[in-house]
C-alpha cells in the first residue's frame, strides 16, 4: 500500500502497551499521541520506567502495541506481519544504538552497506563511500570495528542508518557509551543529518546535553506524555527532568 501524503515521518495514535495479566498488569504505554514532522529532531526523555524504550520498540515494529496505531509516513504499519515489518526496518527505518551493533567481521564499508544486502540488493558503493566521507571516515572504509574508536564506530552506525534514505532514524541512547567530547561530535552529526539532509531523528536519551541538540524534547512519565519543550536548552531540560524524577520518587 502506498504511503499517504503527510508532513509527518512518524505518528502514534493512542499507543498503548501492557504486560502481564490481572493484578500483575503493567501499563508501559498508556495512550501516547505523538507526531514527528519530517526533517525534525526530537528527544524523548523521562524517568526510569517511563516507557521510553517500549515506545521505541513499538514504533520500530520490534514489539507490538496492545492498542493504538503506528503510522510511518502516513501508512498504518501496526498490524503488519513479521516479514513485512522486517523489510520495513531494513528499508524505511534507520537505527543508531548505544552499543553500535556493528558486525565485527565486516569492514566499515561493509557494515554501512549491510541493510542493502539484507534486503537482497547490491550496495551502491558510491553512496556508501560518500556517507563514510560525510561522517569523516573515508580513510577507515576497510577497517574492522575492532580497529575503530567508540566515536568512529558510532559514526559508522550513523552512516549505516542513512544508507537506505529512511523515513526516520531511531537513536537509542546513541552517546551513552561515549566520553563527553566524542558524544558532542556524534550529536553534531545527528543534528547535521536533520539540517543538511532533511532526515527525521527520534532519539531516546537521559542526558540533558544530548537533548539540547534536538528541536523538541518530549517527556514521558508512567507511559504518558507529561510535557514538552520547544527549542530546548540544557538548563531547561535538566530542570524539567529533575522535577519529573522527584515526582516519580515521591509516588
Amino acid at each position: 500500500m502506498a504511503a499517504l501524503t503527510t508532513t509527518f515521518a512518524l505518528e502514534t495514535q493512542d499507543l498503548t502497551r501492557t504486560f502481564g495479566e490481572g493484578a500483575g498488569t503493567v501499563q508501559a504505554l498508556a495512550g501516547v499521541d505523538l507526531a514527528f514532522p519530517r526533517g525534525s529532531f526530537t528527544a524523548v526523555m523521562g524517568p526510569s520506567g517511563s516507557g521510553k524504550s517500549t515506545f521505541l520498540s513499538c514504533v520500530a515494529g520490534i514489539d507490538r502495541p496492545s492498542a493504538g496505531r503506528v503510522l510511518l509516513a502516513g501508512t498504518d504499519v501496526t498490524s503488519w506481519d513479521e516479514d513485512r515489518l522486517a523489510r520495513l526496518r531494513r528499508r524505511r527505518i534507520g537505527f543508531v544504538f548505544q552499543d553500535f551493533q556493528l558486525m565485527p567481521y565486516l569492514t566499515a564499508e561493509q557494515n554501512v552497506g549491510l541493510p542493502w544486502r539484507l534486503s537482497g540488493r547490491r550496495p551502491d558503493r558510491a553512496r556508501v563511500r560518500g556517507l563514510l566521507d560525510r561522517v569523516g571516515l573515508a580513510d577507515r572504509a576497510h577497517h574492522l570495528p575492532a580497529r575503530l574508536s567508540g566515536g568512529q564506530r558510532q559514526r559508522v552506525a550513523i552512516a549505516r542508518a542513512l544508507v537506505a534514505e529512511p523515513d526516520v532514524i531511531l537513536a537509542d541512547e546513541p552517546t551513552g557509551a561515549l566520553d563527553s567530547a566524542t558524544a558532542r561530535g556524534v550529536l553534531a552529526l545527528l543534528r547535521a543529518c536533520v539540517d543538511e539532509l532533511g532526515q527525521t531523528v527520534v532519539m531516546v536519551t537521559h542526558d540533558p546535553v544530548a537533548a539540547a541538540y534536538a528541536d523538541t524534547v518530549v517527556f514521558l512519565v508512567d507511559g504518558r506524555v507529561a510535557g514538552r519543550i520547544e527549542a530546548p536548552t540544557v538548563d531547561a531540560v535538566a530542570a524539567r527532568q529533575a522535577h519529573l524524577d522527584e515526582q516519580a520518587v515521591s509516588r
